[in-house]
């Protein structure tokens, strides 16, 4: 284990499996006291991974983590998160917005209740749970929001239409648009806390993979495809690491991607405990 986050508390949401599990391994792995949210606590065979599942690896490793079962569409459940989280390990320093609800459809299909719960889960509870950990981060001298994004939020190209590119045909059949617009609120609501927090040292990003994780979740429920650039869950924990630890004078107000970033600031992907790099094809 190393220490760059060490006596750092971080709340990780949706970490029962996939990216949010990988960065909260990584952050355990660097020391912070991890608290992770999601409504699977114990496994149950509809999707692998659970809350459960994912503190073991961490405490086996030596990590410290606290499980906290949360339904993000549910006010009442998200409210406890924060208070629970500071009265475990005494505040918050990182929160990690990463928890998401998606259905792939054409916007004409959308029924009201799947608007609403796409608006509840990736926009609402991200910003509502920030909103509450920015007091504990202000009283310990400044923190880190980091709200995961999607390339979604990248308009298709506009007419004349060509049936035979695959931006196309992808808005024609499994449309991203609801989420697209749910990820494209919340970048524009995370610029903008960026600057509004930097008075109080608090960095506010977002960060999205280049296009597709291919996590157990994502190839379990089909919502990448076969031709997806596939990166490797590693790439994200370590882009999302180097996002809740450098000076935050220095990394705030980004929308970025994982590769590019890693990239730029010449940083390598370790395995999710730390200990190896991954060799250059990775990433």
């Amino acid at each position: 284990m190393s220490d760059t986050l060490k006596n750092k508390v971080a709340i990780i949401t949706g970490a029962s499996r996939g990216i949010g599990a990988a960065i909260a391994e990584r952050f355990a792995a660097e020391g912070a006291k991890v608290v992770i949210t999601a409504r699977t606590l114990e496994a149950d065979g509809k999707l692998p991974g659970s809350l459960r599942e994912t503190a073991e690896r961490i405490r086996a490793r030596g990590g410290e983590c606290h499980c906290v079962q949360a339904d993000l569409s549910n006010p009442v459940d998200r409210a406890r998160i924060v208070p629970e989280a500071v009265a475990h390990f005494g505040g918050v320093d990182i929160l990690v917005n990463n928890a998401a609800w998606a259905r792939f459809k054409p916007t004409r299909e959308q029924l009201p209740r799947y608007t609403r719960l796409a608006f509840e889960i990736n926009y609402f509870a991200p910003l509502e749970l920030s909103q509450q950990a920015i007091e504990s981060m202000v009283e310990r001298g400044g923190g880190w929001i980091l709200n995961l994004s999607s390339t979604t939020v990248l308009h298709p190209d506009p007419a004349p239409y060509d049936p035979k590119n695959r931006s196309y045909q992808f808005h024609q059949n499994t449309s991203p648009t609801l989420y697209g617009s749910t990820k494209a609120a919340l970048e524009r609501t995370s610029a903008g806390m960026a600057a509004e927090l930097a008075p109080v040292n608090i960095a506010v990003n977002t960060l999205a993979p280049v296009e597709a994780v291919a996590s157990a979740g994502a190839l379990k429920t089909g919502a990448i495809d076969a031709v997806a650039h596939m990166e490797p869950e590693e790439a994200m924990a370590e882009a999302a690491l180097q996002l809740c630890s450098r000076p935050q004078a220095q990394l705030s107000g980004r929308c970025v991607l994982s590769l590019p970033l890693l990239r730029e600031l010449g940083v390598t992907v370790h395995t999710l405990d730390g200990s190896q790099p991954l060799p250059d094809y990775a990433f």
